[in-house]
Parts: C-alpha cells; sequence; structure tokens
C-alpha cells in the first residue's frame, strides 16, 4: 500500500479506474479474448488502432476484471513520457518515496523492476507514447507481468500487437441502439442501419451520435437529417462529423464548458479548477459536467474520491481547433495558465487537491517555457515549494527539478543559472584551498536580455537579410555527421593512463591485503589515494564508495577531524553526480561537525556545497541562506578569493530566488573582486549575471551594455562557450525588445558555435530557437523547414523539435495554398550560421 497517498495508485475496484465504462462492452467479445489470452501469460499486448476506435474502452473492460485480483490495476496516461518519468510515477503510485523522490531515477531501474515484480498489478500504459521509453520500461521495470499499451499506431516492441478495427454492422446498431434509449422501437432500424453506415462503425461517433440524440431528444431520422446541415461535409471523418452536429445541439452555456476545457492543456481537470477558470459554482459545474458525460461528450472518473472531467483526444482537438479558428485560443490558454498559478496559491494546504492538477501544473509549465515565459514556471515553483512539505510527502522532486530545468533552459528568455568556466578544477590537498578549487561547471546558463552594442548598428527585420548570403547553390544540404564519439577507453589515446590504472589496482590489491590484516590506518591512507586517483581520473561515481568507505573507517575509530575531511570531499561529489539530496545530508552533518571543530574553513567549503545543493534542488532561498553564511566567514577571514567566488554563487541563487535587485547588488560587489584579482574570464560573467538581474527588473540599457561587454570579454579570453551563451542570449532578448532581425543575427552566430563545438544538444537548441522566430515570417517557411529537419535528424525523440516539426510543416502547407512566395534556400545550415557568423570577425 502506498505511504502516502496517489491517484495513480493501483485500482482495486473497477470504479476506480481512470477511464469510463459504460456497462458492457459491446462487439468486441473475440478482442476481448484473443487478448486475454496473452495477458494471462504474463504477456504484454499492443492494441493499437485509429483514434476513437475504443482502444481505452476495450483496455478498461480487461482492467476491470483484474482490479479485483491483489495486484490491483496499475494504470498510467502517459504522453511522450519518458523512462526517467515512468519510474518516478510507479514509485509514486506504488508508495515508494526513494523511488519517488529520487533525483536520478534511471538509477532506480532495478528497484521498480522488484517492487513490481512483488505487487504484480496490471499494467496499463495508455496515450501518446515515447516508443523508445515505453518499449524499455515494459523491458527492464515490468518483465514477466501483464501489460497493456495502449497506442494510435503500431509500435515496435516486447509485446505482442493487436490492431482493433471498427464495429461489425449488427454491432454498431445495436451499440446505437442501446447508447441512445431506443430499445423496443423496431421502426427506427432503418435510421439506424444508415447513421451507423455514415459514422462508419466507429465507436466513439456512434457513442456522440447516440448521446446528442438522447439529450436533444432528437430520433434517428431528425439526426440524420442535421448532418445535411454541415456545410462540406465530404471526407470529414465519423468523429468529426458527430461532434458537429453534437456540439451545435447543446446550448451556449454547454458549449462554453466544453470550449473551455478545449484550452487546457491536458484537456482534463477538477470541478475545483473548472470553477476557478469559468467562475461558475463547484457544484454547478459537476451538475453540467455529469449531463455531458452521461451524454459521452466528456468522461467522467474519479480521483482522491472526487469526480474528475476529461475530454476526449478528438474532441479536445476539435474544440482546440475551434478556439484556434476564431481567434481565442491563445487568450483562453492564458487564462488557463494564471488560474492553475492561482490554484496552487489557494490550494497550498490541501495536497490532494494539488496533486489531483499536478498532471496541468507541469504542462502550463511546458506550454509556458514554449512561449517563453519563464516567470510562470518561477512562480508554479515557487508556489509549489512555500506549499508545505507537499513535494517531498507525495513524491513530487523529480517534477520540481523538470520545473526547474524549464524556468532554466538553454531555449528559453533569461535562464538564471551561471555559465561554467573553461576547465573544471579538482579540490587542492591543502587544508586553506580556496574555492577556485572546486568550482563546478553548470549545465544551466544565463540569463538573456536584450542586445545592443554601442559599435553595432541595430538591424530591421529586413525579410531578404534572413535569406542565406553564399554566391553559391547547393542542390542539397551536406548530412551532419551524426555518429557519436567512441567512449575513451583507458590508454587509447595516451601512455598516462594506463599507468594510472595499473595504480589504481594496485593500491586496491594493498588495500584487501590490508583489511585482511586488521590494519585500519593503512586502510585510511589506501583509501585516501585510492580516492584522489579517481577525482583525479574525474571518475566522480568510482570515488563515492571510496569515500563512502573511507568515512566509515573514521567513524569506527572516532576520528572526527578524518570523518570532517571525508565529508567535505563526499558531499562535493554528490554535487558532481548530482546527487542532491544525499550532498544535502553529508554537508549538512559536515557543517555541524565543522563548528563543533571550530574549523571555519572546512565550514565555509560546506556551507558553499550546501548552497550548490539547494540550488539543484530548486530551493533557492536554503542556497540564498547558505551561500550567505559562508559569505560571512570568508569576510571575518579577509579571504577576497572565496569571497568573490560566494558573491558570484550567491547573486545567481538571489536571481532565482526572485531577488534580482539582491542579486545586481551582489553581482557588483563580486565584479569588483574578479577586476582587483584580475580574474577576467569571472569579470565577465559577473557582467553576464548583471545583464540577467538588470534584464528580469526591465532596465533593458543597463542589461543591453552588461550582456555586451560579457560577449567581447568571451571573444578576448576565447571562451567559445561563454561566447555562445552571450550570444543566444542577445538573440532572446531582441525578441523581447522586437529587434526581428537582430535576434535572427544573434541566434545565426550561436548557432555557428554550436556546430564549431560538435555538441549536439547546443545545436539543436540553437536551431529551436532560431526556427522559432522565423516560422513567424511566412516567406521563410523553407529556410525554418530545413533547419528544424536538421534538428530531428540529430534529435528524433526531442518533444520540442517534434512539436516545431509539425507547425513548421502545418504552416508551411497554409502558405503554398495561399500561393506565398518562399524565399529560396541556399546552402546548408552550417552555411547559413557561418555566414552570419563572420559579421563578428569582419
Amino acid at each position: 500500500m502506498p505511504s502516502f497517498p496517489a491517484h495513480e495508485a493501483p485500482a482495486h475496484s473497477a470504479n476506480t479506474l481512470p477511464v469510463a465504462l459504460h456497462g458492457k462492452l459491446i462487439g468486441r467479445e473475440k478482442s476481448l479474448a484473443q487478448v486475454y489470452s496473452q495477458l494471462k501469460m504474463n504477456h504484454p499486448v499492443l492494441i493499437y488502432g485509429a483514434a476513437g476506435i475504443g482502444k481505452t474502452a476495450l483496455a478498461g473492460t480487461l482492467a476491470s476484471a483484474y482490479t479485483e485480483l491483489p495486484g490491483g490495476v496499475l494504470w498510467l496516461t502517459v504522453n511522450d513520457h519518458s523512462l526517467e518519468e515512468l519510474i518516478v510515477r510507479v514509485g509514486r503510485a506504488l508508495g515508494d518515496e526513494d523511488i519517488a523522490n529520487s533525483d536520478t531515477p534511471l538509477g532506480m531501474v532495478g528497484a521498480v523492476a522488484s517492487l513490481l515484480t512483488a505487487s504484480k498489478p496490471l499494467l496499463v500504459l495508455d496515450g501518446k507514447h515515447d516508443p523508445q521509453a515505453t518499449a524499455d520500461f515494459i523491458t527492464r521495470c515490468a518483465d514477466g507481468l501483464p501489460a497493456l499499451v495502449v497506442a494510435k499506431d503500431q509500435l515496435d516492441g516486447p509485446w505482442t500487437p493487436y490492431e482493433l478495427a471498427q464495429l461489425d454492422e449488427e454491432a454498431a446498431i445495436t451499440m446505437l441502439r442501446e447508447y441512445a434509449g431506443l430499445e423496443g422501437q423496431p421502426d427506427v432500424d432503418a435510421d439506424l442501419d444508415e447513421l451507423a453506415s455514415i459514422l462508419d462503425y466507429t465507436p466513439l461517433a456512434i457513442a456522440i451520435a447516440a448521446g446528442t440524440m438522447r439529450m436533444a431528444k432528437q430520433s434517428p431520422a431528425d439526426y440524420l437529417q442535421a448532418f445535411e446541415q454541415i456545410p462540406s461535409s465530404a471526407g470529414a471523418t465519423p468523429q468529426l462529423l458527430a461532434l458537429t452536429v453534437g456540439f451545435r445541439s447543446l446550448n451556449s452555456a454547454l458549449q462554453g464548458l466544453m470550449l473551455m476545457m478545449g484550452a487546457i492543456f491536458t484537456g482534463q481537470g477538477s470541478p475545483e479548477l473548472l470553477s476557478m477558470v469559468s467562475g461558475a459554482p463547484a457544484d454547478t459545474i459537476q451538475q453540467v459536467m455529469s449531463m455531458l458525460a452521461n451524454n459521452y461528450f466528456v468522461e467522467q472518473f474519479e480521483r482522491y474520491d472526487a469526480p474528475y472531467y476529461r475530454l476526449h483526444d478528438v474532441t479536445h482537438a476539435f474544440a482546440e481547433t475551434w478556439l484556434r479558428g476564431s481567434g481565442r485560443l491563445e487568450s483562453l490558454q492564458t487564462k488557463v495558465r494564471d488560474t492553475l498559478v492561482d490554484y496552487v496559491k489557494k490550494y497550498a494546504g490541501d495536497d490532494d487537491k494539488l496533486a489531483a492538477e499536478m498532471d496541468n501544473v507541469m504542462a502550463a509549465a511546458r506550454w509556458s517555457a514554449d512561449n517563453g515565459d519563464r516567470d510562470t514556471v518561477n512562480q508554479l515553483v515557487v508556489s509549489l515549494m512555500q506549499a508545505g512539505d507537499f513535494v517531498n510527502e507525495r513524491g513530487y522532486v523529480y517534477d520540481l527539478l523538470q520545473l526547474r530545468r524549464l524556468a532554466s533552459s538553454f531555449t528559453t528568455p533569461f535562464p538564471a543559472y551561471p555559465p561554467p568556466p573553461p576547465e573544471e578544477m579538482t579540490l587542492a590537498a591543502s587544508p586553506t584551498a580556496t574555492l577556485w578549487d572546486t568550482v563546478e561547471r553548470r549545465s544551466a546558463v544565463s540569463a538573456a536580455v536584450l542586445p545592443g552594442a554601442d559599435d553595432e548598428d541595430e538591424e530591421e527585420f529586413d525579410e531578404e537579410a534572413l535569406a542565406v548570403l553564399e554566391d553559391e547553390e547547393l542542390d542539397e544540404f551536406e548530412d551532419e555527421d551524426e555518429t557519436a564519439d567512441e567512449p575513451a577507453l583507458p590508454g587509447a589515446d595516451t601512455d598516462e593512463m594506463p599507468g594510472e590504472l595499473t595504480e589504481t589496482a594496485r593500491l586496491q590489491a594493498v588495500l584487501r591485503q590490508a583489511r585482511q590484516q586488521g590494519d585500519t590506518q593503512r586502510q585510511i591512507e589506501l583509501l585516501t589515494q585510492i580516492g584522489r586517483l579517481y577525482t583525479d581520473q574525474r571518475q566522480h561515481n568510482e570515488a563515492i564508495p571510496v569515500y563512502t568507505e573511507l568515512l566509515n573507517t573514521h567513524e569506527s575509530l572516532d576520528d572526527e577531524e578524518g570523518m570532517l575531511r571525508a565529508l567535505d570531499t563526499l558531499s562535493a561529489l554528490m554535487v558532481k553526480t548530482d546527487n542532491s539530496s544525499a550532498a544535502v545530508m553529508h554537508a549538512t552533518r559536515g557543517i555541524n561537525l565543522a563548528e563543533a571543530l571550530d574549523d571555519d574553513d572546512t565550514r565555509m567549503h560546506l556551507l558553499v556545497t550546501l548552497g550548490d545543493a539547494r540550488q539543484q534542488l530548486g530551493d533557492s532561498g536554503e542556497a540564498v541562506r547558505a551561500y550567505g553564511q559562508a559569505l560571512e566567514i570568508a569576510r571575518n577571514r579577509d579571504d577576497e578569493q572565496n569571497e568573490a567566488l560566494i558573491l558570484f554563487k550567491l547573486g545567481h541563487a538571489q536571481l532565482d530566488n526572485s531577488d534580482p535587485d539582491g542579486a545586481a547588488q551582489t553581482w557588483e560587489q563580486a565584479l569588483k573582486l574578479f577586476r582587483a584579482q584580475g580574474k577576467r574570464d569571472y569579470e565577465g560573467r559577473a557582467l553576464g549575471g548583471l545583464g540577467n538581474a538588470y534584464g528580469e527588473l526591465g532596465r533593458w540599457t543597463e542589461a543591453i551594455n552588461f550582456h555586451t561587454s560579457a560577449l567581447h570579454i568571451a571573444r578576448e579570453v576565447k571562451d567559445k562557450e561563454e561566447e555562445a551563451l552571450q550570444l543566444s542570449n542577445l538573440g532572446q532578448a531582441a525578441v523581447e525588445a522586437n529587434q526581428l532581425g537582430q535576434a535572427v543575427l544573434r541566434f545565426r552566430q550561436a548557432l555557428h558555435l554550436a556546430y564549431q563545438s560538435n555538441n549536439r544538444d547546443n545545436i539543436v537548441s540553437s536551431i529551436v530557437d532560431l526556427v522559432r522566430l522565423l516560422v513567424e515570417s511566412r516567406r521563410h517557411l523553407a529556410i525554418a523547414e530545413v533547419l528544424i529537419n536538421e534538428a530531428a535528424a540529430l534529435e528524433p525523440g526531442d518533444r520540442d523539435v517534434t512539436r516545431l516539426k509539425e507547425r513548421v510543416s502545418n504552416e508551411r502547407r497554409l502558405a503554398e495554398a495561399e500561393g506565398v512566395t518562399f524565399i529560396e534556400v541556399r546552402g546548408t545550415p552550417q552555411e547559413y550560421a557561418a555566414n552570419a557568423y563572420a559579421q563578428l570577425e569582419a
């Protein structure tokens, strides 16, 4: 049983399944028998078929039988979920807090497999799949368990595929008759026969048509006449026909509720959320939604013993399309986004209500990030962190980390983390080593603000200027080398590595001998040497168990100074390997021990490590507190080297904690110290931080100057990664200032550096930034298509790329239909980027 309530906990009765079941399934007896024959042998089955064909209903009927078994049914509705997300959700559903709250879920594969094997539920994964993630999950976590994978398309994987087709004629007519309440009326047989044929014997279309007839009290003949009022219905799908007729039959209030749900990112919501969006009382919402559910327009099920409502994917797309056509989609989605921010604040003390809407919270955050709205994501992060112990007690640590990544994404405006230094430095052996020796490169990047070097002319959005400037035309683009680098094998390219590995192996052999002899002091010496070899080689994961054993050995001797040294190193290693929760535990213990031993130097180091770990966890308020305490120690010791670095880190934590004024003041102090110390590279990073802070404050002139200075210093010190970051920042800032020509130029320059470094992630993110801008200009859709195809080839499973590729394709088809003349594509994406970068070199 779960140790905390989870709405995805295994269902042990049919009415707790997250699917609407309407009595006996009609016309699927053969399908039920064939799929069940596989499940009872614990074989996974893929049920696939067209939208609205009844896949989920079939899975729900099978699952209802399994609810009576001890393991119940673990039903996961998926939407391109990664393997990590699936692992976390299983941990949450089955009440394993270690799995649910892991910040490195892939390390929990074995634990999840053991947990599922022990509980033996029927697994159902229903929705839009990341095919590789779903296949990996079934193979690695659910081997030997009955599982249903429900998808629109046939997927390759470790399952038996079963395609679900339309109902036969007799079953379709029976379904129409029963759902419309027309039993015992033989005079309607001919009309039902004709209607079933028009609806192509598709269950969803039949259910909606039947519900419409029942709600509007129409005869089948009247309903058939309604089809004649639909203009240009030729070629429309059965579901679209049924939805169009049904939607027209609803009064304006019911239509409004359906459209409102179409604007909700997941197409689902609780009465409380729908009430906040619509302004209607929750009781009224329940009454109206129950009416729509009883007539098959929406699905109703339970979540936390309360009603919950969802549109079928087809119905959601119908409502979304209607809103888009009327020009109301974006404004209503913005209202939904704002309402979800208010919802999290309102129900901060009600864990069930918060957990019920976490799918919508995450979807709203992704939508906001896709639209360059970092502020909303940060508001959601802060509100969730202030919601008591909700995140930890309900197993949403990984989700909070995802929100933090969205807030600091490379492809969204104004990410808040600092750029990494050129080289990672290792901890010096001296106990008085400065924090410069433990500086770590962060993967997130600094915020972007408006561009505008004083010596560069601002550009207008000249459409012709967006075309490639090459003199030669190439018929096809050169394929980018997608071959991943081979892992570096010991001794492959260096004469030193084999010797180092041999030394490690030799020391480990001596360590085994020391253990056999019970020579504890010798064990400590050897463990220390082995640990240093691993850290020197940056084999951090291998070093962790060594220092853990070293810590235990010191503890056995009550050697507090040795324990403190081990805790200092171990907590730093945990930060480097993103084991943030463990880093907090070790650093906190070390800080207390350092205070007892009056060791201020080590205490300062540990406080900085604690701040780094808190930042990784998204707890910026606690990070500010830890860095502040470390800063006080550095100043009391007149340690300006460490003071400067702590100020640098503190500024980023303050900015993440919604204190741009404080961050600006902190970075001003850091900048002064870096200049005095001659640390030109960090001077540039501090300037970039100041640009972030002033951008958050909307003080664009100052922000432009700071970021431009940071760019010049990056080029001066030949730090290409920092240069690329500043170019991207300036591109995002130009978008905010509506200087679109300047934005395109900066993004192209950043893309060139990404190609030069052969960094796949940066190439893709730079292309996404650029295409999001180009797609707004219809004449540049050909260029946008070439670029997004390049990104899709590099990262075929990336959600942002897939969605953007679909948008570009749709926009291009519309533009072609309207006779838009596209700007000619010339050259490769690499040449397109290099051409713009040449202007920096001029």
